[in-house]
C-alpha cells in the first residue's frame, strides 16, 4: 500500500498528464546531474595533484568549506526526498535543497571574485561543475517547493498552485538575470535558462495531454500561462547569460591590452 501511495505521489510531480505542480521540468532536464557530479569528482580528486604553492591553491581553500557543506545538505536532501515524508514533512527536502544552493552560492562568490587566479582550462576542470550545481539547485529548490505545496491535501487549491507556480518561474528568471549580470556569471544564467526551458516543455506536454480534462483542476489551471512565462524567462536568462559572456570577454581583452608593452 505504501509503495502504491509513494508511486502516486511521485507521478503527481511529473510534467505529464497526471501532474499537479506547474513547476515540473521535462525529464531530459535532469541529465544535468551527470556532468555536475562527474565534474565535482574531478575537482575533488585533482586537488591531490595541486601543490600548496600553486596560484590557484588559496582559492580552492576558500571554496572548500562551503562546497563541503553543500554536499552535506545534498545528502540530507536525498534522505528526506522520499514518499514516506508526506504533508508538511515534504518541506524538509525543500529546505535541504535551499541550503545546498545557499552553500554553493558562497563557493561561487569566491570563484567569481578572483577570475585572474585561474585559467579558462582550470575553470572548466575545477569550478564549472560548482557553477552548474549552484544554478541547478536554485531551480530545483523551487521545483521541490511547488511539489510540496501541490501535494498538501487541504491547501492545494488550483489557484494556489497556479500562483505559486507563476511566482516561482518569475523568481527563477529574476535570479538568473541578477546573478548572471551582477556576478558576471554566464553559466548560472545558462543553467536557469535550461531549467525554465524544461518547465516550458513540461507544460507544453501538460496542455496537450489535458485538452479534454477539467480546465479548473489542480495542475491544469494556469498551465498555458506557465508555459508562456517559462519560455519568456528562459529567453531573458539566455540574454543575461550572453550579456555576461560578452562583458567578460571585453574585460579580458582590456586587461590583455593594458599589460601589452
Amino acid at each position: 500500500k505504501s509503495g502504491s501511495k509513494g508511486g502516486g505521489e511521485m507521478e503527481s510531480l511529473s510534467p505529464g498528464r497526471n501532474g499537479r505542480t506547474l513547476v515540473a521540468p521535462s525529464g531530459w532536464a535532469f541529465a544535468i546531474w551527470g556532468p555536475i557530479f562527474l565534474g565535482e569528482l574531478v575537482f575533488v580528486v585533482s586537488q591531490v595533484f595541486i601543490p600548496e604553492t600553486a596560484p590557484i591553491a588559496p582559492l580552492i581553500k576558500k571554496v572548500t568549506a562551503p562546497f563541503v557543506m553543500a554536499q552535506y545538505f545534498q545528502t540530507l536532501w536525498t534522505a528526506a526526498f522520499r514518499p514516506k515524508y508526506s504533508g508538511n514533512l515534504m518541506f524538509i527536502s525543500t529546505g535541504m535543497l535551499g541550503a545546498t544552493a545557499y552553500s554553493l552560492s558562497k563557493a561561487h562568490a569566491h570563484i567569481v571574485a578572483t577570475p585572474k587566479s585561474y585559467s579558462p582550462l582550470q575553470y572548466i576542470l575545477y569550478f564549472l561543475p560548482i557553477a552548474l550545481h549552484f544554478g541547478w539547485t536554485s531551480a530545483a529548490t523551487l521545483v521541490n517547493l511547488n511539489g510540496a505545496i501541490s501535494m498538501k491535501e487541504l491547501s492545494s487549491s488550483a489557484k494556489l498552485v497556479r500562483w505559486v507556480g507563476h511566482v516561482s518561474v518569475l523568481t527563477a528568471a529574476a535570479l538568473g538575470i541578477y546573478i548572471s549580470v551582477n556576478r558576471s556569471a554566464p553559466v548560472y544564467g545558462g543553467v536557469i535558462m535550461w531549467a525554465l526551458s524544461a518547465v516550458a516543455d513540461g507544460m507544453k506536454q501538460r496542455v496537450k495531454n489535458t485538452e479534454k480534462e477539467d480546465p479548473e483542476r489542480v495542475g491544469v489551471f494556469g498551465a498555458l500561462m506557465q508555459k508562456r512565462l517559462s519560455s519568456l524567462g528562459a529567453l531573458t536568462c539566455g540574454a543575461a547569460s550572453l550579456f555576461a559572456s560578452i562583458s567578460l570577454y571585453v574585460l579580458k581583452s582590456r586587461n590583455n591590452e593594458s599589460v601589452t608593452p
